[in-house]
């Protein structure tokens, strides 16, 4: 009797989800409108349909100047960051030594 009425509930709850779903995607499609999809994205979804191991992004140069300008700009950063990190070591090491000689 037990496994009976838990079937029921279930039955209830798919039911309810289901009714749920239905209005939802009424209300969807009553306030959204159809877009048609632009060419060029059918065709590179149907090739990552066709062949998942193609590549989905085609570069045109090996380095654009932007990355470049970016790897650039990273290395400066490091540098100026080692040199001060290791000026405020340097700073530290002689201030200990001066108030604690041995």
């Amino acid at each position: 009797m037990a496994k009976n009425s838990g079937r029921d509930e279930n039955k209830k709850m798919e039911n309810t989800q289901v009714s749920d779903l239905q209005a939802i995607e009424q209300i969807m499609v009553s306030s959204l409108q159809p877009v048609n999809p632009r060419p060029e994205f059918v065709e590179g979804l149907h090739q990552r349909l066709i062949d998942p191991m193609s590549p989905t992004v085609r570069f045109t140069r090996r380095y654009s100047s932007q990355f470049i300008l970016l790897i650039l700009a990273t290395l400066l950063s490091g540098v100026i960051f080692f040199i001060t990190a290791s000026r405020v070591i340097i700073s530290l090491m002689r201030e200990f030594k001066l108030t604690n000689p041995l």
